[in-house]
């Protein structure tokens, strides 16, 4: 029998993951589109790096969560997931608004959209290592 990965073990794979994948769509899209250089979200890798931990250790505790209560936790997880990136997109909308635009130097729809992008892709990254690689069976309090 194969030994089943451990939350927290594949909570770092998806952490690891997600930071690549965000740091590869930010390098790319710096280089190749006209990024502001004063566009906070998009102005130096620490953002990137620190917003990306953020949400990959969070979405890791809510995966616990909800493996411990779902019948179907994978499931569940992916529709939270996707819930949770259409309201980050909703938020990056913001910058582009009236109000926030001067709070915001550089928020451009082209940085807006780069940083929607690197949602996208720090989602795959995390909800894949999280879920799509099988079932992690019953919770086990010794597993976290």
């Amino acid at each position: 029998m194969m030994r089943k990965d451990r939350l927290w073990v594949r909570g770092l794979k998806g952490l690891v993951a997600s930071i690549i994948a965000t740091l590869a769509v930010r390098w790319a899209a710096v280089a190749a589109l006209d990024i502001p250089t004063e566009f906070p979200p998009l102005a130096g890798l620490a953002p990137t790096i620190f917003f990306t931990a953020v949400g990959a250790l969070g979405a890791t505790a809510v995966f616990g969560v909800v493996r411990r209560r779902a019948e179907r936790p994978e499931y569940l997880f992916r529709w939270i997931a996707l819930g949770v990136l259409l309201l980050s997109f909703l938020a990056d909308l913001v910058l582009l608004g009236g109000g926030a635009a001067g709070a915001v130097p550089g928020a451009t729809p082209t940085g807006v959209g780069v940083l929607m992008l690197m949602h996208v892709a720090a989602a795959a990254a995390i909800v894949w290592f999280l879920t799509v690689r099988g079932p992690m069976g019953p919770a086990d309090p010794s597993e976290t």
